[in-house]
């Protein structure tokens, strides 16, 4: 009779809503690549915040990041929690104002020549490198 009265209780406090976990699992594995990605950038935006704080540097917290920004202080907060599809423009925006590469893309390096004559003569033999 107890082990009843036990089920009977956790019925009721347990929801009949659906909570979404295996979409959400889905969702993430999805989109691993880029999720992984803003998770590394949040991370060194939330760890110069902090020298920055210690340091007494601008912008020292996410409200003085948003206001350099020219965004709310909401937007940056969703921006710290990794969990978003960031353009290349915000990159470089964030990395600009706390002064730290986020990102990196190979340089271009000249390797052999061009059978074609180029407009640009220093842009006729580019390769890139890693």
């Amino acid at each position: 009779m107890e082990k009843n009265k036990n089920i009977e209780n956790f019925l009721k406090h347990v929801s009949k809503k659906d909570s979404g976990w295996l979409a959400k699992a889905k969702w993430r594995q999805e989109n691993e690549d880029w999720l992984d990605v803003s998770f590394t950038i949040a991370t060194k935006v939330l760890s110069t915040l902090n020298a920055n704080k210690k340091t007494g540097t601008f912008p020292k917290s996410q409200v003085e990041l948003a206001d350099a920004m020219g965004c709310s202080a909401q937007y940056v907060n969703k921006l710290l929690k990794g969990q978003e599809n960031l353009q290349i423009e915000t990159i470089c925006k964030i990395g600009r104002i706390l002064g730290i590469t986020l990102i990196e893309v190979p340089k271009a390096v000249i390797t052999q020549k061009s059978p074609y004559q180029a407009l640009n003569p220093d842009v006729s033999n580019i390769s890139y490198t890693s």
